[in-house]
């Protein structure tokens, strides 16, 4: 939906982009609702793009009125609302765009086909000058999502490698629960030190608050009690690629977690 790009300046070298989408919500006092975020990440000598939105025509534009520093794209998954139809802008610019090679499958059938997509590395540092991003792997919501730390500054990029608020473990791509939890429990191992670590998730408007460690620490939390058999969503149906779906809930109101979506036959 161009023109419903809200720009926001969270440090003084980060930005999101967040793209809006139809409010179908009876009564909805706005026409528009937010939906999802990439952000903007300068150095002294480079910038990263994290993620394309979805529909959003802009992108690449508005990124372009912030900074003129030689720029690469880092996707953290395959589905369509993190790599959108603006990623050719960047390709036909010359940005060099970067996904793990297990997204690949999922993206040839969103036919996000640019000239060359470069394949990330566990553990390979983009350094921007005076900001290094090191590359994390969290197969779950997806076979291989990406995360981006910068450990030195206290910021993690997410993607929906972790969830927003909203987790969703039961899209045909998701891997099984126990396979998630035991990257949950690297990733953990890996931040747990960082007291004042900041979550920039790929959906920030589906939290109430700043997501931190207490955010991760939820999700581990939530994914072991499904896990155990001690919590069991309530079932639902959801409509997902033209099909339906049946998915189980929980829902973590109490905490930062507001649903967990899960497929019973995928604990592992």
């Amino acid at each position: 939906m161009d023109g419903t790009l809200a720009i926001k300046q969270l440090a003084e070298n980060i930005w999101t982009f967040n793209e809006s989408v139809p409010n179908t919500e009876p009564g909805a006092e706005s026409p528009t609702r937010p939906q999802v975020d990439a952000y903007l990440i300068t150095g002294s000598e480079r910038a990263v793009v994290i993620d394309t939105l979805m529909d959003e025509k802009s992108l690449y534009q508005k990124v372009r009125e912030l900074t003129s520093l030689p720029l690469d794209v880092l996707i953290t998954h395959a589905h369509p609302d993190h790599l959108g139809i603006c990623i050719k802008d960047f390709s036909d610019a010359g940005c060099d765009i970067y996904i793990f090679e297990e997204e690949m499958p999922s993206l040839e059938r969103l036919k996000r086909n640019v000239p060359l997509y470069k394949y990330l590395q566990e553990g390979m540092i983009f350094d921007l000058g005076g900001y290094k991003l090191e590359t994390l792997k969290l197969p779950g919501h997806t076979p291989a999502s990406a995360l981006f730390l910068e450990a030195e500054k206290r910021h993690l990029y997410t993607g929906d490698a972790i969830g927003a608020g909203v987790f969703w473990m039961w899209t045909p791509a998701s891997l099984s629960l126990k396979v998630l939890k035991e990257n949950l429990d690297k990733l953990w191992d890996r931040v747990k030190d960082m007291k004042d670590l900041v979550i920039h998730t790929g959906h920030r408007h589906q939290a109430p608050i700043q997501h931190n460690l207490d955010f991760l620490a939820d999700v581990i939390f939530a994914t072991e009690k499904i896990i155990s058999g001690e919590w069991v969503g309530e079932e639902k149906e959801m409509s997902f690629g033209g099909g339906g779906q049946k998915v189980k809930y929980r829902t973590l109101a109490h905490n930062y977690i507001i649903d967990y979506a899960y497929n019973p036959d995928n604990i592992g």
